[in-house]
């Protein structure tokens, strides 16, 4: 991209940004909270308080009411009370529950108000944020009700997948048009804009400018970038002065100009389409990494489980077209347990074909250092709860982000009518790149499946849709040769709640853009069944990560533990089967209890010892009542 492209750019991002202070017409502010830690006492808190105390997890509630002049308008709840969340909402008849982390903040609560309505917030809240990492000073920063601009909110989305396109593609000879277009949406924008001082510092001041707050101190930087509602380029004043005005809806000249801006842009990529259309094809899958352990302990996971399937809940209700995969039957038991009203929502999207279990397995499992007797349990016990809760076992083993894996298992994934293997993590090579993201991979008995991943020069297997991702993963993809489509998952995870509203925005908009791959929803298993077998490269033996290498020694006493707990089992189930054959009564129950132990702590992030010391409390303890009552 040329100098002057690139300043050209460079304005339409200021533009989009002074737009996004537009992004809702009124505002609430939810005033009166009530604080409780564990058994504690409860204290009063309004915004702007931080936490009197600091409990894993604390509760807060409040209580407001629609104002009645919003009636006939969409509310929506705007909150960051200080960290991670589960947020129970009842406005008027309506419910409304979801997760609340950095990407899930916002919860529609009526579509059109009557005014009056008494809306009461419900929250359960740890001070801590994605990867574990810890909210030091939490307060209740943000609570108010809000009037979405829906038009505004649209043309944002519009202008930014034109200006990111324009930014991935960067010396394309399409950008010049894309720019174009971008001037031609702003020049009718300019018409009948609100360019008032007092208008725009109110906007300013009221918080627009970034309401999303200290949210972003949670993040990493890479994920931080990616909160839309934060100005990268207005900055911050020395001060800030009280606002002039209270906030005001645009105009409506303004809101026709927004109209006409869209239409007109949506005219221009048409044509920009027809002289460079989309090249390449990506198969989409909403997905949502989740660590069952790792910089947080197993009860924290529970709680993250819980706020992530009802946040792709929410957003299944709202998007028709949005498909999501999750694996390792060992969260769906625990939600089943945790929430069943939460799970029967999740069983009737199964069968509704929106949400796919994938990967087979108990959990995802580190797949070196398990034996092969424990490895095939997580493919038995993982496939038969499938098969029992959801009438489908998986055909493709989903393990993105595993340390490494043995030539041993294609034999088993074979055995467990598993013959797909996904994963990301050979990626990660700190010396050699791996030759293939399309082969077929032959184990030590000549057994083969066929293993895909793909390269996202974003954010690896937790895919932001935007075009630098989509665009980058189809110029990586190297199996192009063999298959006309590459899969491509995308969401937050480890606490993120999975895909969110403005992925999903973005997919109506990139799914077939000029010059970009085509985009599609797709399943996991009905992807990889489209793939060829016959030509592919074939790797035989192990696939091995050089990285994290210090895995296979680290914590050595919950390896110990582990293997000790494989070989007892084992010879408890061979006893205890002589007994039956006497008329003992078979412990099955109890075997399978503490298989599934045994199981559970043989997460790719607590066997290869890369967790927190209060993980390993928990499964030392866990992994030796194993032992004992096997013996």
């Amino acid at each position: 991209m040329n100098t002057s492209e690139r300043h050209r750019l460079e304005r339409h991002a200021r533009r989009i940004e002074e737009l996004r202070l537009w992004r809702n017409a009124y505002e609430s502010h939810v005033k009166a909270w009530r604080f409780v830690a564990g058994g504690g006492e409860p204290h009063d808190l309004q915004p702007g308080d931080f936490w009197p105390e600091i409990g894993i997890p604390v509760r807060l509630s409040a209580r407001t009411v629609v104002p009645e002049e919003w009636a006939g308008l969409p509310v929506e709840l705007e909150l960051w009370l200080g960290g991670e969340g589960f947020v129970e909402i009842s406005a008027g008849d309506r419910q409304t529950a979801g997760g609340l982390n950095p990407f899930h903040r916002t919860f529609p609560l009526l579509d059109k108000a009557r005014g009056g309505e008494e809306v009461v917030i419900g929250a359960e809240v740890v001070s801590k944020g994605l990867f574990g990492s810890n909210v030091s000073e939490p307060r209740l920063e943000l609570a108010r009700l809000v009037v979405p601009q829906t038009e505004v909110r649209g043309l944002e989305r519009d202008l930014t997948a034109v200006f990111e396109a324009c930014a991935a593609l960067d010396d394309h000879e399409a950008v010049p048009r894309l720019l174009d277009a971008l001037d031609d949406a702003a020049t009718v924008l300019a018409t009948a804009w609100p360019t008032g001082t007092d208008v725009t510092l109110t906007r300013y001041l009221e918080g627009f400018a970034t309401p999303a707050g200290a949210t972003s101190s949670s993040l990493p930087p890479t994920y931080a970038e990616k909160l839309v509602e934060i100005n990268r380029h207005l900055g911050e004043p020395w001060s800030l002065p009280p606002a002039p005005g209270v906030l005001a809806p645009l105009p409506e000249e303004a809101r026709e100009a927004v109209r006409q801006a869209r239409g007109l842009l949506e005219v221009r990529l048409g044509r920009i389409r027809e002289d460079y259309p989309p090249v390449g094809r990506l198969a989409l899958t909403g997905h949502a990494h989740l660590d069952l352990a790792w910089l947080w302990p197993v009860a924290e996971t529970r709680r993250k489980a819980r706020r992530t399937f009802a946040s792709v809940l929410g957003l299944m209700d709202r998007y028709e077209d949005f498909v999501f995969n999750q694996s390792s039957a060992q969260l769906y038991r625990w939600i089943e347990d945790d929430d069943p009203g939460l799970f029967e929502r999740v069983k009737r999207r199964v069968a509704e074909g929106r949400w796919e279990p994938v990967g087979g397995s108990w959990v995802e499992p580190d797949c070196q250092i398990p034996s092969g007797e424990a490895f095939a349990r997580q493919l038995f016990y993982g496939q038969r709860y499938f098969q029992d809760t959801f009438g489908r076992r998986c055909a493709v083993a989903w393990f993105p982000d595993t340390f490494g894996y043995s030539p041993g298992l294609p034999q088993l994934l074979r055995g467990a009518g598993l013959s797909g293997f996904f994963t990301y993590k050979l990626n990660w090579n700190e010396t050699n790149d791996f030759p293939h993201d399309l082969f077929e991979w032959e184990g030590i008995d000549g057994t083969s499946v066929v293993a895909h991943t793909f390269e996202n020069p974003g954010t690896d297997y937790n895919g932001d849709i935007v075009p630098r991702d989509l665009y980058g993963t189809w110029r990586n993809f190297v199996g192009k040769r063999y298959h006309q489509e590459s899969l491509f998952s995308f969401g937050w995870g480890d606490g993120g709640g999975g895909p969110s509203e403005q992925m999903l925005e973005n997919f109506a908009r990139l799914r077939d853009f000029p010059t970009m791959p085509r985009l599609r929803m797709a399943h996991v298993d009905a992807f990889f069944a489209s793939l060829p077998e016959d030509e592919l490269p074939r790797w035989v033996g192990e696939l091995y990560l050089e990285l994290h290498r210090g895995t296979l020694t680290t914590q050595a006493r919950v390896k110990k533990l582990n293997r000790e707990a494989e070989h007892r089992l084992q010879e408890a189930e061979a006893f205890a089967t002589l007994a039956a054959r006497r008329g003992a009564e078979y412990p099955g129950k109890e075997l399978e209890r503490l298989w599934k132990t045994v199981l559970l702590n043989q997460f790719h992030d607590i066997l290869p010892g890369s967790s927190i010391s209060e993980v390993y409390r928990d499964t030392h303890r866990e992994l030796e009542e194993a032992v004992a009552v096997a013996e």
